[in-house]
């Protein structure tokens, strides 16, 4: 289970289908009151000034109908979103092939929407978005659009995509139907003579495969397979429907009071803390879609206890039922008794109670086991370990406490999508380390590089964008360590051309902050002539500095990168012995002001004092160019002379930029 959802293509259809359920539990919540308010009013009766008992009751179950279609509309948007076609035209194709499949089962006016999720709820989407997909390109009227409606005609291109794509999706699902339909008919476990206790054990399994894929398991079961089952004698006074209901879902499928209480115990994210307590009340009453839709639907930590405790509750329940000889009352028992209270009301005793009472126990034990498992996979180290296996890094970096945790300002679902698609984007093959020449001016010769990460976009080299969400993610020391193994090859490369330059290296301060990371690095570059460049936010933190010292000591060289930009203090320049400092190319930009001119020298002046080498990046202009030269400026960085190049092209600029200006000279 575990090597097919790291299938890339496998983990973005279930994360899909993850949002899509998400998206949709604000409904169920709604659902979830209306249900709750009804049971309230059937026990004790109210009236309501402006409605009917029996009118509420009816209102309830029509916004209940609406749950097959709900997830079927959000599933097509998710999925056209994810594979980049008209959300519009996925939801309409999907809706209209819902409502013509409703029609094919149940030819009948006026058309009734089932209640709950059905097979076709989830799999119609998909099947109707994948071919509108593919379809598109064939039968796209593809008219292009000049006149501004380019939204319009984009649409328009759709009109026999539409067409085709429906009947091609109806096609798809009668086949499927009919081939399952004969399946079910020559392979149904309930017409098996088998005893009634081992068919109940049959049920259970198929019942939570279903709810663990997003279907109303219930539901499902009952329409496949029939209930009879479930209204035969257990025991004397208790059918094997009461049973269920009474000692093996305890609060719902998947025994929800048991989720419930393991969630409020396991659970740290807060946005999962809230649901979890709003779905409370509903739980209590066994009402648990929402938080079924919440954790469990395509949670493959959770696959084992969803489907294997509602199992163990049968064999134990059925196991003391016989040994304690408890006795059960006519009562009837229906299915939003709360627990504890349907025990007593059956059985009159509290040896059936305290049954109850072991078993969510037991439950609740198991679940939190897999709960904890699940909520540490959506800790930023299991990101971290795949982030280094993409990159080849073999070593893991230990300290827990210097990662720090993923903050987004998403849901939970969108920020882990996030930095696991970067992440599965990430590997040797489209990463690369380009080289900028840092320009001695004063000797007109190049001999240091600063070392850029650059990334193949599909042939096209591109920045790193994915740097902001890996460093929010505190993946930043694993990036850092990447490139420091990549330019201690490169150093090898250099070296057979006949070239020993002096390369910096960004440390994230992350990494500094990270004693496992630095020791990683030394090891790595050790005796290499290298410079490392930090930003001076890096000296705030005690374990930073000791490890700037680290570096230090080691014979590294240290420059203040972006100086000139949020935090700077002149105090890091007289307390650290800071060999290079890099003007931001913010200040650069302002150096033909008054202002800019006068803060530029006064720096450069204050650091040729003190004997620190200055570098000015994102130089781009002539005039920038002359006045920094006026200024003293020991080397120039930017696209006035290079921009970031291929190792092979950086040793070709410097031996040609050399020869240059011997000539000239």
């Amino acid at each position: 289970m575990q090597r097919i959802i790291q299938n890339k293509k496998i983990l973005l259809f279930l994360i899909t289908l993850q949002e899509a359920f998400i998206a949709i539990i604000p409904f169920f919540i709604l659902t979830g009151i209306l249900t709750l308010l009804n049971i309230l009013i059937q026990y004790f009766h109210i009236k309501f000034f402006f409605i009917s008992p029996e009118h509420f009751s009816l209102f309830t179950k029509t916004i209940q109908s609406y749950t097959s279609i709900i997830p079927t509309i959000s599933i097509a948007y998710f999925f056209a979103k994810r594979i980049k076609i008209s959300e519009i035209m996925a939801i309409l194709l999907s809706v209209t092939t819902f409502i013509t499949i409703i029609f094919y089962e149940h030819p009948a006016f006026p058309l009734e929407l089932p209640y709950g999720f059905t097979a076709a709820t989830v799999t119609n989407p998909i099947i109707a978005t994948i071919f509108l997909k593919y379809l598109y390109p064939v039968f796209s009227l593809d008219i292009k659009a000049n006149d501004g409606k380019h939204h319009a005609y984009r649409l328009f291109n759709y009109l026999f995509v539409f067409f085709i794509a429906y009947f091609a999706t109806m096609i798809t699902y009668i086949t499927i139907d009919f081939v399952m339909d004969y399946l079910i008919d020559e392979l149904n476990p309930f017409n098996l003579d088998l005893p009634g206790i081992v068919l109940l054990v049959i049920r259970n399994l198929l019942v939570q495969i279903f709810w663990f894929f997003g279907m109303h398991g219930e539901h499902m079961v009952n329409a496949l397979f029939g209930k009879e089952l479930l209204f035969k004698e257990m025991f004397p006074n208790l059918t094997y429907g009461e049973f269920q209901r009474i000692f093996v879902n305890i609060g719902g499928a998947g025994i929800g009071l048991a989720i419930l209480i393991s969630l409020l115990i396991t659970a740290k994210d807060k946005t999962i803390k809230k649901i979890a307590f709003i779905s409370s009340p509903f739980t209590i009453f066994n009402i648990d879609n929402i938080l079924i839709f919440l954790v469990i639907v395509f949670n493959r930590f959770l696959l084992i206890p969803f489907i294997l405790l509602p199992i163990m509750n049968v064999l134990i329940a059925y196991i003391s039922i016989k040994i304690f000889n408890i006795q059960f009352t006519n009562y009837y028992v229906v299915w939003s008794m709360p627990v504890f209270f349907d025990a007593y009301l059956k059985s009159h005793c509290i040896t059936a109670m305290i049954l109850q009472m072991f078993l969510l126990a037991l439950d609740v034990f198991i679940y939190t086991h897999f709960m904890k498992k699940f909520f540490s996979s959506q800790s930023i180290l299991t990101h971290a370990s795949a982030l280094e296996h993409n990159l080849e890094i073999e070593t893991e970096l230990r300290a827990k406490e210097d990662i720090k945790a993923f903050q987004a300002n998403q849901e939970l679902i969108d920020a882990n999508f996030k930095i696991r698609e970067v992440i599965d984007n990430l590997n040797t093959k489209k990463l690369f380390i380009y080289y900028q020449p840092k320009v001695d001016i004063k000797n007109n010769k190049v001999e240091k590089f600063e070392a850029l990460i650059r990334y193949n976009d599909d042939g096209k080299i591109k920045g790193p964008y994915f740097l902001d969400i890996i460093e929010k993610a505190g993946l930043a020391p694993i990036i850092d360590i990447w490139v420091c193994k990549q330019v201690k090859k490169d150093i090898e490369k250099f070296r057979k051309l006949g070239f020993y330059p002096i390369l910096s290296v960004n440390l994230h301060p992350d990494t500094l902050k990270s004693t496992d990371a630095i020791s990683k690095i030394l090891d790595i570059l050790k005796d290499e002539n290298i410079i490392f460049e930090i930003i001076e936010r890096s000296f705030v933190n005690k374990t930073a500095v000791r490890n700037i010292n680290r570096l230090k000591s080691s014979g590294f060289g240290l420059s203040i990168d972006d100086y000139g930009v949020g935090y700077s203090s002149l105090e890091t320049l007289i307390k650290y012995k800071i060999d290079e400092l890099k003007l931001d190319k913010t200040l650069i930009d302002k150096i033909e002001s008054h202002r800019g001119y006068l803060i530029c020298s006064h720096t450069i002046h204050l650091c040729k004092e003190i004997g620190i080498e200055v570098v000015a990046e994102g130089v781009e202009t002539q005039k920038q160019l002359e006045i920094l030269k006026n200024l003293g400026v020991d080397l120039i960085q930017g696209y006035i002379f290079a921009p970031a190049l291929p190792l092979n092209k950086a040793v070709k600029f410097a031996k040609e930029f050399e020869k240059l200006h011997l000539k000239l000279s």
